[in-house]
């Protein structure tokens, strides 16, 4: 085993425990990280796992010393549905797995109300439930990853875009690629997040580009040319802007793309 400091106050342990690999991070910023063989779970993923133990816990325990069957057994999909935060896919098969032992478990140790033919037939719909609601969970989770990941692609695109490209939704900017900044010449994206680009074209044109951004937040892809900017430094610049609809955060936005036309 190996401890180091790791900076802002932080300490990392390594070693290596017959052949699985672990790392545990401690930092001040960061909270702490633990990594085993290819997980890596932060302090808030280690919570959430937490809270599904515990709540099995008292499921189970409850199952034990009640004959309640599926009233009790419908309490096991509010962890369930907690997979959902844990960044590991398998997570809800696993639960559900754990789950349906647990409910075999208590066929054998939970006093009983009904014949064992229809204490199985009930457990066997439970657990086709809990399979299928796993499912649902791992299909959501795969879902956002690939939003994400397409998010990803999308932010490395832009930032070698030679046109200036703005993410704009709900009245406001979103996201900006480098080009962006240079063509309202500002220094950094806080400048510019959560403005209207209605706010920063000449003021004759901001009822147009604010009827046009509406149009395009409902999927209609605009050409909108000679749009003066409103810069900071009184330099006028004359763009083309091209609107259309994406996805972004899971939620519909406004693509701008702005290409230079000339100066005003």
């Amino acid at each position: 085993m190996v401890v180091q400091r790791a900076g802002a106050g932080g300490v990392r342990v390594q070693g290596v425990h017959g052949r699985t690999r672990y790392l545990l991070g401690i930092g001040e910023h960061s909270g702490m990280t633990v990594s085993i063989g290819s997980f890596r779970w932060d302090a808030q993923t280690l919570g959430t796992v937490a809270r599904i133990f515990v709540l099995t816990v008292i499921i189970f325990y409850i199952d034990l010393i009640t004959p309640l069957g599926l009233t009790v057994w419908i309490l096991y999909l509010i962890p369930l549905f907690l997979t959902r935060y844990i960044r590991w896919k398998y997570a809800p098969f696993t639960a559900a797995g754990v789950f349906i032992l647990l409910m075999g478990a208590s066929f054998f140790l939970s006093p009983g109300d009904t014949t064992p033919l229809f204490a199985v037939l009930n457990r066997v719909f439970f657990s086709l439930v809990l399979v299928v609601t796993a499912l649902f969970i791992w299909r959501f989770g795969q879902n956002v990853e690939e939003l994400r990941l397409s998010e990803e692609r999308y932010r490395y695109l832009t930032e070698s875009s030679p046109d200036a490209k703005i993410v704009y939704s709900d009245g406001k900017i979103l996201f900006t690629n480098p080009v962006g900044l240079r063509m309202f010449d500002v220094r950094s994206q806080d400048e510019l997040i959560g403005k209207d680009i209605a706010d920063l074209v000449d003021g004759s044109q901001k009822d147009l580009v604010s009827g046009k951004l509406k149009q395009a937040a409902m999927g209609v892809r605009i050409q909108v040319p000679g749009i003066r900017l409103a810069r900071p430094d009184g330099h006028g610049v004359t763009v083309e802007m091209v609107l259309g609809g994406i996805i972004w955060d899971g939620k519909m936005a406004v693509q701008v793309i702005l290409r230079s036309a000339g100066n005003g």
